[in-house]
């Protein structure tokens, strides 16, 4: 049985060097996206030192400032940055199109960034999109769906193979040959960021997965997002959002607003309830709102919500590692390397094992 699963395990992780590796070395960079954005692109932060006591614009001008000076663009959805020195994002599309963009906005002056950015234009959606899908749309994130899967596999039967490596994690022998050196930097390696990769194939298998069975089970949900067309009258409800979540969540935090359509006049809104911990998501409570009414059709507060929900929102902090501030992320950022290390020390395990068996068969005749 274990021959059989360290067969498995050599082939499996053979066939997914490669894509592992470009998956966690994106993986290690969208870690640390905000903070290299703010280094190569300055339209990101606020002009102005940040200060609590500065009153944001009402969201209803910011947007008014945004479609008169890019009349071409309509907004799609708007992400807060409270508390921040980060900007606004809004999220564009541009009339008769289908693509999203995204515009910096400072929410104490309504300044912008010069133009809105096609999203796979920003450091964040390239990396993002060969990330989750090699840039190949849901074909691509169901095969990256595959790959996690692999990748959780190789954690787990990992685990089984070198059991008694735990007692000598750190041993590494320096004066053996390339071989024994690399099976014990994998085994190392390997042992050492288990949680870490348990938790990337766990998340990114689920997340890949579930997405592209929703697609297919509710392919109208796409068709809804290419062919939508603004909703003329949503600047009246824009104001009273937040107090009609908070009426509906008190301590409602909103953070993010998906504009109504003519196709569906609902404003969508998410955010966090009162006393959300660093395991919660930005965006685990939601409340819907009738555009032309203010009425709220639906209400999810997550602190009320069951188990499985709870664990759901948990993803996104414990897979981008900013549940505990930079020493996650530095963590996370160091676990996203080791399946480019895995990769390489488990291929030059491989070739060399093949290279030794081949010397002990004798030349037939």
């Amino acid at each position: 049985m274990k021959k059989r699963i360290w067969k498995l395990h050599s082939w499996i992780g053979l066939c997914c060097a490669l894509a592992l590796t470009v998956i966690g070395l994106t993986g290690s960079v969208l870690v640390f996206h905000q903070e290299i954005s703010d280094a190569l692109a300055p339209e990101t932060t606020l002009n102005q030192n940040y200060s609590p006591d500065v009153q944001r614009l009402p969201v209803s001008q910011l947007t008014q400032t945004v479609e008169s000076k890019f009349p071409n663009f309509w907004i799609r959805g708007w992400l807060f940055n409270h508390q921040s020195p980060h900007r606004d994002k809004a999220y564009l599309m541009e009339r008769g199109g289908d693509e999203w963009h995204i515009l910096y906005v400072d929410p104490y002056t309504g300044e912008t960034a010069e133009r809105p950015y096609g999203y796979n234009e920003t450091l964040y959606g390239w990396f993002v999109n060969l990330h989750y899908t090699f840039f190949a749309d849901h074909f691509g994130m169901a095969i990256a769906g595959i790959f996690a899967l692999g990748f959780l596999f190789l954690a787990i039967t990992g685990i089984y193979l070198h059991r008694p490596f735990f007692k000598n994690l750190l041993k590494l022998r320096w004066g053996a040959s390339a071989r024994i050196f690399c099976s014990d930097l994998h085994k190392a390696i390997g042992i050492a960021t288990i949680p870490m990769n348990l938790i990337f194939g766990i998340t990114g298998a689920y997340w890949n997965i579930s997405h592209v069975l929703h697609d297919l089970i509710e392919h109208d949900h796409e068709d809804e997002h290419a062919n939508a067309s603004e909703y003329p009258g949503r600047a009246d409800q824009l104001d009273a959002l937040a107090s009609i979540a908070d009426h509906s969540i008190p301590g409602y935090s909103l953070n993010y607003i998906y504009f109504p359509t003519a196709e569906d006049p609902t404003f969508y809104l998410y955010g966090q309830h009162p006393g959300a911990g660093v395991l919660n998501s930005p965006y685990g409570s939601s409340v819907w709102v009738k555009a032309e009414s203010g009425e709220v059709t639906h209400s999810s507060d997550l602190s009320q919500a069951g188990f499985w929900a709870q664990v759901l929102d948990s993803f996104e902090p414990l897979h981008f590692g900013s549940f505990a501030g930079l020493g996650s992320q530095v963590l996370w950022c160091l676990a996203g390397l080791s399946p480019a290390a895995l990769s390489l020390t488990g291929t030059i395990m491989f070739f060399k094992r093949g290279r030794r068996k081949k010397k002990r068969i004798p030349p037939q005749g």
